[in-house]
C-alpha cells in the first residue's frame, strides 16, 4: 500500500533539512572545523601584500587542482591570468567553492548535486569567461591580440 511507503518520511525530510541547513564540511557534527572560507581579496587594489598573497594561494590552487584534474578546460586558462583582474576573481570563487565542495569530511546527496552542477555547469562557463578575457591580451602566445581590441592592463 501507497501508505507504508509513507512511513519513516517524516525523518527523512527532517534530515534533509538539517543537512541543507548546515554546509558541506562544516563539522557540525562531528567536531571537526570543516571548510572555512578566506577573506575576499581586494581584487580592484593594485598592489600589495594582502593581493600577492592571494595570488599565491591561487597559483597553487592552479598548478594542484586546476591544471592536473581539470585537463582541456584548464588549458583554457591563459598564461597571463595573473594580469587579469577578472581571472583572479573568477580563479577566487573557484577556487573557494572546490573547496568547500570536496573538502568536506563525507558526501551527501546534496554535496553530490552541487559537485555535479559546478563541475557541467559553473566550472566550464567561468573557464570560457577567463578564455575570452584573454582573446585582446597583446602579450598572450596562445590568443594573439586582435587589432580592434586593447591588450592586457
Amino acid at each position: 500500500m501507497i501508505v507504508n511507503g509513507l512511513d519513516g518520511l517524516d525523518r527523512q525530510v527532517e534530515e534533509l533539512t538539517r543537512s541543507l541547513a548546515q554546509p558541506a564540511g562544516s563539522g557540525v557534527d562531528d567536531g571537526q572545523p570543516g571548510y572555512q572560507p578566506v577573506s575576499p581579496p581586494r581584487w580592484w587594489k593594485p598592489g600589495g601584500r594582502e593581493r600577492d598573497a592571494a595570488t599565491d594561494r591561487l597559483r597553487a590552487w592552479v598548478e594542484q587542482i586546476y591544471k592536473p584534474g581539470y585537463g582541456q578546460i584548464a588549458a583554457t586558462l591563459p598564461a597571463c591570468w595573473e594580469q587579469h583582474t577578472l581571472c583572479l576573481y573568477t580563479l577566487d570563487w573557484l577556487s573557494e567553492l572546490w573547496s568547500f565542495l570536496y573538502l568536506g569530511p563525507e558526501r551527501t546527496g546534496v554535496t553530490l548535486g552541487a559537485q555535479a552542477e559546478w563541475q557541467t555547469r559553473l566550472l566550464p562557463a567561468a573557464a570560457g569567461q577567463m578564455a575570452f578575457e584573454a582573446t585582446r591580451c597583446s602579450h598572450s602566445t596562445t590568443n594573439p591580440r586582435r587589432p580592434d581590441g586593447p591588450g592586457c592592463p
